[in-house]
């Protein structure tokens, strides 16, 4: 177990007038703007302090660590139902969860159409746990993906930011609840902004090659691990990571401070790994992506390619990630 503020767990408990004092999970509804009538969550554990959005899968929100913002925010935040298309509404935060059965541009298939990014962030989920334990703060719930007579997907989403230390455990089940077979597809949209986030930042990928989505992509290639100095305009970058099958692996993004985050993963579970990079003067953006497919061409090009893995109805897929902030390690 860890320690709190030069104290073990216990020591600090019995020293704390509440656990409310060192601990907490802690909701409301916000009053004011395009968000109004949204349910927050806020974990605090020790140095750890998390936005949770249950009206948007439980997907999560601001990260800060002693106070420093960790996360990229877009400006739209996260409005309500109803915003005009994924530019209108895409809110950044630390993980944006994309799916359940498409990632990438919009398409059309025999399950329907699929908006950018899937439909998932537009999902409420209904919040089942929200406590203190003795060794962390754990939040969980459950967000349906369906249609009538269509896929019928629940997944079911654990949150545990552990007491004493700099880590977040996110994981999540997927269960097909429908009669028939499904073919889900999953990306983790993990955003890190400023001050994480400067020229001279280094992405550390497990790798074996890494190449270019498009022309736009292609003209930074060779600069894919550093990110550059901000400009007036910057067009997106997006590169492909290939990795290697080998079970549990992790991607490490730090600035030159020693501050830095890192996303461990199973390869197993989830294959594929994006990398988006925006350098621009009112939005500095690194998205690191780790996937249940190998293409960020959306389902159309998954099903020609024969990257999606079919879901037999009562089956389910345990999918997670792990996100340690790093501090006071200089890059090398």
């Amino acid at each position: 177990m860890g320690e709190l503020y030069g104290r073990s767990i216990d020591e600090a408990r019995r020293r704390a007038g509440a656990v409310a004092q060192i601990a907490a999970v802690e909701q409301s509804l916000r009053t004011d703007g395009p968000d109004a009538g949204t349910r927050r969550l806020r974990i605090v554990a020790g140095e750890t302090d998390l936005e949770l959005l249950p009206d948007r899968g439980l997907d999560l929100g601001q990260l800060r660590h002693r106070g420093v913002p960790l996360a990229w925010v877009s400006p739209t935040g996260w409005p309500r139902p109803g915003a005009s298309g994924f530019g209108a509404s895409f809110g950044g935060g630390l993980v944006t969860t994309c799916g359940l059965l498409s990632f990438g541009p919009p398409s059309v298939d025999a399950e329907g159409e699929h908006p950018q990014h899937g439909r998932y962030s537009w999902l409420a989920a209904s919040v089942t746990r929200a406590e203190v334990t003795a060794d962390a703060v754990v939040v969980e719930g459950v967000v349906v993906e369906a249609s009538v007579l269509g896929a019928h997907l629940e997944l079911r989403r654990r949150v545990r930011v552990p007491l004493g230390g700099s880590r977040i455990e996110l994981r999540d089940e997927i269960v097909n609840r429908g009669s028939r077979e499904v073919e889900p597809m999953v990306l983790y949209h993990v955003n890190l902004g400023w001050p994480l986030v400067d020229a001279g930042s280094v992405l550390r990928s497990p790798a074996a090659r890494v190449h270019a989505r498009d022309a736009a992509a292609e003209a930074g290639l060779s600069t894919w691990a550093e990110f550059p100095a901000p400009v007036a305009a910057y067009p997106e970058q997006v590169f492909h990571h290939d990795l290697p099958d080998v079970g549990r692996v992790s991607a490490e993004v730090r600035a030159a401070s020693g501050l830095g985050i890192r996303i461990s993963f199973d390869t197993r579970e989830l294959p594929a790994m994006f990398q988006w990079r925006v350098a621009q003067d009112d939005g500095m953006v690194l998205g690191v992506e780790p996937a249940t497919a190998a293409t960020i061409l959306g389902r159309e090009d998954a099903r020609a390619r024969g990257l999606l893995r079919p879901l037999a109805p009562g089956a389910s897929w345990e999918l997670g990630l792990d996100i340690d902030v790093m501090r006071d390690e200089p890059v090398t």
